[in-house]
C-alpha cells in the first residue's frame, strides 16, 4: 500500500508540470515605454539602416505598420532618452529626445549637431502595444556606424578612411 501512494504522489506532480498552464510563466505584458525603448535601441545598432540588419524582423514585430518606408538616408545620433509619456485605454504618445549629430546619405557624412523630439504614436492591438504610423529616418548610433563603415559593408564611398575619420571626430 506505502508503495502504491509513493507512486501516486509522483505521478500526480508529473501532471501537474505537464497539464497545469503556465499561467506563472507567461510573458508580462509591454508597457509603451519598454516597446518605444527598445524601438530605439533596436534602431541604434541598425535595424532600420538595412533590411538584412538582424535587428530588422524585430522592429517590424513592434510596429503596426510592418512595411516601414525604405530610407536612403539615416540620422547619426550620439544618444536618445524617453521624456515624457502620455497613456490612454487603447493609445499612448512616448517622447524620445535624440541627440543628432548629423546624416549619412549614400555613404557621405554632413555634421549637424541638433536635439531632435520625436513623438512616437502606439496603439494597443489585443493586450499589445504597437508603434503606429511612424515615418521617420533611421537613428543609428554613431559607434554602430563606425562599426559598419570599418567592415565595409555599407557604401564604397564609406569605406575610405576620410570619411571613418571623419565620423569618429564627430
Amino acid at each position: 500500500m506505502q508503495f502504491s501512494r509513493r507512486w501516486a504522489g509522483r505521478v500526480v506532480a508529473v501532471m501537474l508540470v505537464l497539464f497545469v498552464p503556465e499561467a506563472g510563466f507567461a510573458e508580462t505584458p509591454q508597457t509603451p515605454q519598454a516597446i518605444v525603448e527598445k524601438y530605439c535601441s533596436l534602431d541604434a545598432q541598425g535595424g532600420n539602416y538595412s533590411s538584412s540588419n538582424p535587428n530588422f524582423r524585430a522592429i517590424g514585430e513592434l510596429l503596426i505598420n510592418e512595411d516601414e518606408a525604405a530610407y536612403d538616408s539615416s540620422v547619426v545620433i550620439r544618444s536618445y532618452r524617453i521624456r515624457r509619456l502620455k497613456i490612454s485605454l487603447d493609445s499612448a504618445d512616448v517622447e524620445v529626445l535624440y541627440a543628432d549629430l548629423g546624416m549619412v546619405s549614400g555613404g557621405e557624412l554632413k555634421k549637424k549637431r541638433r536635439s531632435e523630439l520625436v513623438v512616437f504614436h502606439l496603439t494597443k492591438v489585443g493586450s499589445d502595444w504597437k508603434i503606429d504610423g511612424l515615418r521617420i529616418f533611421p537613428h543609428v548610433s554613431k559607434a554602430w556606424l563606425l562599426s559598419e563603415f570599418s567592415k565595409g559593408l555599407t557604401s564604397v564611398q564609406a569605406r575610405d578612411s576620410k570619411s571613418i575619420k571623419e565620423l569618429s571626430q564627430w
